[in-house]
């Protein structure tokens, strides 16, 4: 056998465990890369409110990262204090957000959102003035002027502050409405009943996952679609029976008589900055409670409220109550 033959063998073989090396590694590569990809799954796929199961909110095509992801976390110092925006001094929703706020002893400022989206100087000397940003009208956060919106992305990145909004709709709201400058859609002015708390969100903290069971307060339910994986269900429920079942430019599978997204959060990876959205007021008792969730968790525990409960009684039951009604030692046990 010549050195030739020889060399030409080698070479085959060599070729041969090159390849075969490739092959293997791609199907490790697709292997690991499908394994800890998070399945997707359709609102209005399942029958009964899917809680414990993490949720993607829609059937719209995949939507490019025009951001990179939250930079590491770096130490920035902000005050303790929550920036609230609100439609006029007297407005309802306005009133109900300070009233949580002072029953937990947060620290706040109330200002009136303008219609350009003019803010309050966010800054001094170096440090953040506020830890969170609360929008009683989602709309005038999304709607406010360019300048002004990257004033504000520019602050909630740097420091990394989180920003909270409602939107209520009207009967003058249209049906299916997209929010400029995020991949949101929302389906407006709905009857829905049954609402789940997830329970893979990591935004719970005094909510505990579960269903509550009947019709919810009021035929205004707004409810959050989105196919970027930055979003994520918070609180689901299921339109009524004999609701519209699709409306706009899309009657898919996101516009079913199946579970609607009315509370979403936003992880920050589409451009930065984290969101709690709700698609109504404070009139439902959950939605009292998501929000002090979202408050803790948008400022990293800064402001929160401890797990620990005190029990308080009156002595004036115990000692001087009227004959007959004094608590006794079997009372007590």
């Amino acid at each position: 056998m010549t050195v030739a033959v020889r060399f030409r063998r080698h070479l085959r073989r060599l070729l041969l465990l090159l390849a075969s090396c490739c092959l293997i590694s791609l199907l490790l590569s697709a292997y690991f890369l499908f394994s800890n990809s998070s399945p997707s799954m359709h609102l209005g796929q399942s029958a009964e409110p899917a809680c414990s199961q993490p949720l993607s909110m829609s059937p719209y095509r995949q939507l490019p990262y025009p951001y990179p992801p939250n930079p590491p976390y770096t130490h920035v110092h902000t005050d303790a204090v929550v920036l609230v925006l609100v439609e006029s001094q007297y407005s309802q929703l306005g009133q109900d957000i300070v009233a949580i706020l002072e029953s937990a002893h947060f620290q706040f400022r109330m200002e009136i959102a303008s219609g350009k989206g003019d803010l309050p100087p966010l800054t001094e000397k170096g440090h953040g003035r506020y830890s969170l940003i609360i929008y009683e009208n989602l709309l005038k956060y999304a709607h406010a002027d360019t300048w002004n919106r990257q004033l504000l992305h520019q602050y909630c990145t740097e420091y990394r502050v989180g920003i909270i909004g409602f939107y209520r709709s009207t009967e003058n709201s249209p049906s299916v409405l997209k929010l400029r400058g995020l991949p949101l859609i929302l389906r407006t002015n709905q009857a829905l009943w049954d609402c789940c708390v997830v329970s893979s969100s990591p935004l719970l903290h005094l909510t505990k996952p579960g269903t509550d069971r009947g019709a919810l307060p009021g035929e205004d339910w707004t409810s959050f679609l989105s196919n970027h994986s930055s979003y994520q269900a918070v609180l689901l429920a299921r339109a009524k029976e004999g609701a519209a079942s699709g409306s706009g430019d899309n009657a898919g599978p996101g516009f079913s008589l199946g579970l609607q997204a009315t509370v979403v959060q936003d992880m920050g990876l589409y451009d930065g900055v984290r969101r709690v959205l709700f698609g109504q007021g404070l009139g439902y008792w959950l939605h009292r409670l998501i929000l002090v969730d979202a408050i803790s968790y948008l400022t990293d525990r800064k402001l929160t409220l401890g797990l620990d409960r005190h029990i308080l009684v009156d002595i004036d039951d115990i000692f001087v109550g009227k004959e007959g009604t004094r608590m006794n030692t079997k009372d007590v046990k």
